[in-house]
């Protein structure tokens, strides 16, 4: 997996020499996202391991999936799939790679299963599907997937699965960011990551960092910031609790590996507190479906959101995140009159839905500017 991983560093570095400050701050900040959302399931995984131990064969599959074999066989990455996919995909997807595992006659490392997982360790390998996350959500903008015939779009996803999937956890960080713009390279995209990828068939172990009090005392410092500020615009507030709880357990890490040094482990909680310090900015909206459901002509609805303008009408967009910034998806509303706004203004806009030709636009009876919100996102 080294030469996977260099691809992927590179081409980060590419997207990173090719960006405009912005655009690189905001791919840094959906890649912590990711690593931010894994943290939780990563570190209750390592505490399940503590309290199995090796009474149970299930303790293989407490990590992020970085051991032998499929990685979607990962207990945290099926959880991590439910909360963003639901239960029938994860279901599917952990049935699928067991199969697939019996398939390929592979078998659970011994040494895995004695070694328990390291929080570190498991977060340095959600790293690279990370960044690609985090780069990918900045490709979007200026490139629409939707332009893609469904083969095309499903022979992308099917591709990017089967090469830049590491592990089960960073597998479904790049699947939630790939279906908030391209649900069919979305759909491909799991079907083959975690299942039969080239880390499946290879079968390579995990072999990560060690520990490193520097990195669990940025970690702790990095988790207890976004859980403090209720998600901080990274995480949905329901994972402040899972957040904050982790902190006590990097500082009693932080003083088990006092005297441990390595420092390649502090790559991922230093950009994780990056992200914490730095601020997560609003996402640009690119698209051009309407995205808004459940609307009904006469429907009254009063909508806060940035003014996008394209060649045919104008809306207002906001984005929705249902785990954490990596997988936020547009929320749109088409407006029946361009407001005399400049693009990328908040706006209130209040009014009544109405049906033009195919689709609905509101009629606003009243629009106004309003400050940016401390808080971009609406949470689902």
């Amino acid at each position: 997996m080294s030469l996977v991983r260099t691809v992927l560093y590179a081409a980060a570095l590419a997207l990173a020499t090719a960006c405009s400050p912005e655009m690189l701050r905001g791919a840094l900040v959906t890649s912590a996202s990711a690593l931010f959302e894994a943290s939780p399931f990563l570190f209750a995984g390592a505490l399940a391991w503590r309290l199995i131990g090796r009474r149970c064969s299930i303790v293989a599959h407490l990590g992020c999936g970085c051991g032998n074999g499929p990685s979607a066989r990962s207990l945290p990455a099926a959880a991590a799939t439910w909360l963003a996919f639901g239960p029938a995909v994860a279901l599917a997807r952990y049935l699928a790679a067991t199969i697939a595992a019996r398939l390929l006659r592979r078998r659970e490392n011994v040494a895995f299963d004695h070694t328990p997982p390291q929080p570190l360790d498991e977060i340095a390998a959600v790293l690279p599907a990370a960044l690609v996350a985090g780069a990918a959500t900045q490709l979007f903008v200026r490139f629409d997937p939707a332009g893609l015939s469904p083969l095309a779009g499903a022979l992308a996803g099917a591709a990017l699965g089967f090469v830049a999937a590491p592990c089960g956890l960073g597998a479904v960080a790049l699947a939630a960011t790939l279906r908030a713009h391209a649900p069919i390279a979305a759909a491909a995209f799991l079907c083959i990551a975690g299942v039969v990828d080239v880390h499946a068939l290879r079968g390579d172990s995990r072999r990560g960092p060690s520990g490193d009090c520097a990195a669990y005392v940025i970690l702790a410092a990095a988790l207890a910031i976004v859980a403090w500020r209720h998600g901080d615009a990274l995480v949905h507030p329901l994972f402040t609790l899972p957040l904050a709880a982790c902190v006590p357990v990097c500082t009693i890490a932080a003083i088990a590996c006092r005297r441990s040094r390595c420092g390649r482990s502090r790559v991922a909680p230093a950009l994780m507190l990056f992200a914490a310090l730095a601020g997560a900015p609003a996402p640009r909206y690119a698209a051009t479906e309407t995205t808004l459901t459940g609307l009904f002509p006469g429907e009254r609805i009063v909508f806060i959101g940035t003014l996008t303008h394209d060649a045919h009408s104008s809306a207002l967009a906001r984005y929705a995140i249902t785990c954490c910034r990596a997988d936020a998806a547009p929320v749109v509303l088409r407006l029946a009159v361009a407001p005399a706004y400049s693009a990328g203004t908040w706006l209130r806009a209040a009014g009544r839905i109405e049906t033009f030709g195919s689709e609905f636009r509101l009629v606003a009876e009243s629009v106004q500017p309003v400050p940016a919100p401390v808080d971009p996102f609406i949470y689902r």
